[in-house]
């Protein structure tokens, strides 16, 4: 085994017994097959095709094996006379990284061990000893640790309590550490048609539904308790992900609504495939975060798994992943929590849900500065997966989980993307809409068709928009399509958005001009466009789909 599974690097923390057991039960299926001694309720087994849809999908992955050789890690820590010699730093890395599973955040227990006098400190790791390798049953020590006094550690819950049982003794535990909740072991009951356990007390409904999943599915997975909890948390997300039963593909249906080729869509998702991030840029009003909410919405069902965030000038790297933020104890006094930003609450969302996708739209990320906002973010925006102390985290590695994609939008009125540094804009692709160019062209104009709307407003506002290109030097500073795509469009209407919306863009950036700001009035360029109809008036043309000019 040493030769054949095992680098020389592994080695001094493999549990070489532990592993022999694990690879006789993982080739005891195969021997039975080949006797022909295999047990026939396994191949009757009603999970046996969803078990092997799982295996299918990769498992076990490089990452899944990286979580057995955290456990083996782990074990030795906690071992039997161990804890007591053990940097507490590495005690806390337990609970505070994801491998072998989370826990989910746990500041109150940090805060207990780290303001533990010598005492306190030796009376945590009586407890966690005892928890780990007392004789007495397993439900009894869970209830004592949770209630007994002497026992009782502040922040050390139900959670923290079943990672160590299932660190200390995997051949009884497994992976799925809370009861109740969207991962726990309650809905995993449901999933497989298993009734709740019947039990008195917490210790003993953590005990006994352990069991009845393990029993369920130890014979598809032999040994093997991470493989148990994998397929557990990969069902119930399976379950969550099921699409609606319809005929319709959803990304024709998304080209359909806005009114766009097939092909754009899929070239979008081709670049979030390659790099994980894309930027829609282009002048304001071409639709960039109207069509970054559909798209993520086609993409990921889930709104919790879809949020969005604006940047502004005072975004800080502590607004968007994490920081520390201030708040009263017990005895109110002032103290100072580590609180989640949107981004690493969607890590972490991403990181329990490794089979699902995650989309996070930043509308506005130029506005920001991105180097500060983003800090060591940006290496880990190319380097996936890869193992990072951030500024608030040197004892806890952040990871930035593969499944995670983002869309940024930005506009081009300010010249804004030619400030973007070299290494931000090589990690992202970015993606023009301009009203003139590319995917985005005549847009305009199959709104208008589709609603019945008169087609000269998109004739009218396609000329200015080429005469504002050579005007100021390029398409960045174009009138975008959703300023005119409203019901009831006529001449009256038209004047209004022009007053109101784009009037004050053109005494922007003509301010100073007063001659060229009043050639783009409304009433200038409805006159250039009536002169391009040969002497039709906007009233002589008819309102309908078919007119043409």
């Amino acid at each position: 085994m040493y030769g054949r599974w095992f680098d020389k690097s592994e080695f001094p923390s493999l549990d070489l017994s532990a592993e022999l057991v694990r690879a006789a039960k993982d080739v005891a299926p195969l021997i039975a097959k080949l006797t022909g001694e295999d047990d026939a309720g396994a191949a009757d087994d009603d999970l046996a095709d969803l078990v092997a849809e799982f295996k299918a999908s990769g498992y076990p992955t490089e990452d899944d094996e990286q979580h057995r050789a955290g456990r083996r890690e782990f074990a030795k820590i906690i071992d039997r006379g161990q804890l007591q010699v053990s940097d507490p730093a590495e005690i806390r890395r337990i609970w505070n990284t994801r491998r072998y599973g989370s826990t989910g955040p746990m500041s109150v227990l940090n805060t207990s061990l780290r303001d533990a006098d010598d005492r306190e400190y030796d009376r945590i790791i009586a407890t966690i000893d005892y928890l780990c390798w007392d004789d007495d049953p397993a439900a009894t020590r869970i209830d004592k640790v949770l209630t007994d006094e002497k026992l009782k550690v502040r922040g050390l819950g139900e959670s923290v309590i079943m990672k160590l049982l299932a660190i200390a003794h995997p051949e009884q535990f497994i992976t799925v550490y809370p009861f109740t909740g969207s991962k726990g072991k309650l809905r995993m009951l449901r999933e497989l048609g298993l009734e709740a356990p019947d039990a008195v007390s917490r210790g003993e409904l953590q005990v006994k539904a352990n069991d009845m999943l393990r029993a369920r599915l130890d014979h598809h997975f032999p040994g093997d308790p991470w493989g148990i909890g994998s397929f557990l948390y990969w069902l119930t997300e399976r379950e969550d992900e099921q699409p609606p039963e319809t005929e319709a593909d959803p990304l024709d249906d998304l080209a359909d609504e806005l009114l766009v080729d097939r092909k754009f869509i899929d070239d979008i998702i081709a670049l979030l495939e390659d790099k994980g991030q894309v930027v829609f840029y282009g002048p304001p009003g071409t639709g960039k975060t109207y069509f970054a909410r559909k798209l993520a919405a086609a993409l990921v069902p889930d709104v919790e798994r879809r949020p969005i965030v604006q940047f502004h000038p005072s975004t800080s790297y502590e607004d968007f992943f994490e920081g520390y933020r201030p708040e009263t104890d017990l005895e109110g006094a002032m103290t100072y929590r580590l609180k989640k930003g949107p981004l690493a609450d969607l890590a972490t969302r991403a990181a329990d849900s490794s089979r699902l996708r995650h989309v996070m739209i930043i509308d506005e990320i130029n506005r920001a500065n991105l180097p500060k906002v983003l800090g060591e973010l940006l290496f880990l925006l190319e380097y996936r997966n890869t193992p990072v102390r951030t500024l608030y985290r040197p004892d806890d590695p952040f990871i930035l989980p593969k499944n995670v994609w983002f869309i940024g939008t930005m506009n081009t009125a300010d010249r804004s993307i030619a400030l973007i540094d070299a290494a931000l804009r090589r990690r992202f692709h970015f993606v023009p809409f301009f009203p003139n160019h590319g995917n985005m062209a005549g847009l305009l104009d199959r709104w208008l068709e589709r609603n019945e709307e008169p087609a000269w407003v998109g004739e009218l506002v396609q000329q200015v928009n080429a005469e504002l290109a050579e005007e100021l030097g390029g398409p960045h500073l174009q009138l975008g399509a959703s300023h005119f795509m409203k019901r009831g469009l006529d001449k009256e209407k038209m004047r209004r958005i022009w007053e109101y919306n784009i009037g004050p863009f053109i005494d922007d950036q003509f301010f100073g001009d007063p001659e060229r700001i009043a050639r783009f009035s409304f009433d200038e360029v409805l006159k250039r466009y009536e002169d391009s109809l040969a002497g039709e008036s906007v009233q002589d043309v008819p309102s309908g789909v078919d007119e043409e000019s």
